[in-house]
């Protein structure tokens, strides 16, 4: 049975780069007789030579070549592994979660994303756009930290507002509704038609904002979804300023301000109470 050890095939990699035994124990930190120890011990693991002993440079033998190609992705995994074992020392998430509010502005977060990455490049990022759903999914320990609107139960959260979103109520150009004399057209008129409204990411959470009862509700996944619908005059309803201005600027979208006041949105940053932060988590939590 083999009893090849780490320390041997770093030893091996260590001679065939410095050419000797005395450079290898030198850069290694070790006396050159554990190098030479090390070595043998290997060879007689592995029943063959893997280096040449005759003349000045050592030199791999070919089985010995053979054998260090084989390790290279075992010693590349070792390295990956101390990397590792030292975040998780320091409290360095290998893995970080995020949800951010489909109503929020990604050319915001993007430059946090990416100084994030570039901090921390073993850590896997995963990032989850939701609608009304981020307290729920920050609770359930679905996320590590959340960006969403209208924090409910304060009381179990360290937040802070980072931002707000105009909610513009507004209809395509070529609306129906819009036929009808601006004098005479009344919030109940726009009622006939359907309300595009966002369901919550997590089914069984029926949290609504901005939801009129009397009218017929049309439900969609995302923001995206709820403008390409309202864009093509199949409904209305509140949509972000930031990602419709340059339809209302073009002529595209109305903005129905004369029937009802527009509705400005807290944003925030949230994590649960009394939960130990990770430095990545910290990271993103100061950069907002």
């Amino acid at each position: 049975m083999y009893h090849i050890t780490i320390e041997q095939i770093q030893c091996l990699k260590a001679l065939v780069d410095a050419g000797s035994f005395s450079m290898a124990a030198e850069k290694q930190g070790k006396a050159k007789s554990a190098m030479i120890y090390s070595i043998k011990r290997l060879e007689e693991q592995l029943g063959f030579p893997v280096i040449e002993r005759s003349g000045y440079k050592s030199k791999l033998t070919s089985k010995g070549r053979d054998f260090l190609d084989s390790s290279k992705k075992l010693l590349n995994e070792y390295e990956q592994l101390l990397i590792k074992c030292s975040h998780l020392e320091s409290h360095i998430e290998s893995f970080f979660r995020i949800s951010i509010s489909g109503i929020y502005r990604m050319d915001i977060v993007h430059p946090v994303i990416a100084s994030t990455m570039k901090a921390f490049p073993q850590t896997e990022i995963q990032l989850e756009r939701e609608i009304l759903s981020g307290e729920r999914m920050l609770n359930a320990d679905m996320v590590d930290l959340a960006i969403f609107e209208n924090i409910r139960n304060k009381k179990d959260l360290d937040y802070k507002q980072i931002d707000e979103v105009k909610m513009v109520l507004t209809v395509a150009a070529n609306h129906p509704f819009l036929t009808i004399p601006k004098s005479k057209q009344s919030i109940s008129d726009l009622y006939k038609y359907p309300q595009i409204i966002q369901r919550s990411t997590l089914a069984e959470d029926d949290y609504k904002i901005g939801v009129h009862k009397e009218s017929l509700q049309w439900k969609v996944s995302d923001t995206n979804s709820k403008h390409d619908i309202i864009s093509h005059g199949l409904g209305w309803g509140r949509l972000p300023l930031p990602l419709i201005q340059s339809d209302l600027d073009a002529g595209k979208l109305v903005q129905l301000n004369w029937l009802e006041d527009d509705d400005v949105t807290p944003i925030y940053i949230a994590k649960k109470k009394n939960k130990m932060k990770g430095k990545v988590a910290e990271f993103v939590w100061d950069s907002f």
